[in-house]
């Protein structure tokens, strides 16, 4: 790996934590995470399971670059649909759940929607270098 891939991955780990951070704030000092633990989920494993997925997309998109630079776009369509499909299986017994409320489904969704900008500024970081480094040849 690069240096820059790795400054990627790290600004991309960073911000994941932050958010993990202020989103386990919120829940520890508010009533918005009690559902969540009723429904026997917590955010660790749900930030585990996306931050995972993120780690695959991350290798993936950096691997795939140099074999299909011009389908690059597509390959991310693809992941952001498998990361859709994937996080819906890992909550979907929550979410059918009869006793699951709002603040089950907001946390979800809070929670697919960051990881989902961390794939974009992923797909982002090597799409804009790929075009910066083909102007400077």
């Amino acid at each position: 790996m690069d240096k820059e891939t790795l400054q990627i991955g790290l600004k991309l780990f960073i911000g994941l934590v932050v958010v993990f951070a202020l989103h386990y704030a919120v829940v520890a000092f508010t009533d918005a995470g009690n559902s969540l633990i009723e429904l026997g989920y917590s955010l660790e494993k749900f930030y585990g399971f996306e931050f995972i997925f993120s780690i695959v997309v991350f290798f993936a998109m950096f691997g795939i670059k140099n074999s299909l630079p011009n389908n690059l776009g597509f390959v991310f369509l693809g992941f952001i649909t498998m990361r859709l499909i994937a996080s819906y299986l890992f909550a979907k017994n929550g979410l059918n759940h009869e006793g699951s409320d709002e603040g089950f489904k907001y946390n979800f969704l809070l929670i697919v929607l960051v990881f989902l900008g961390g794939d974009a500024f992923i797909a982002y970081s090597i799409l804009n270098k790929n075009t910066t480094s083909n102007e400077t040849k």
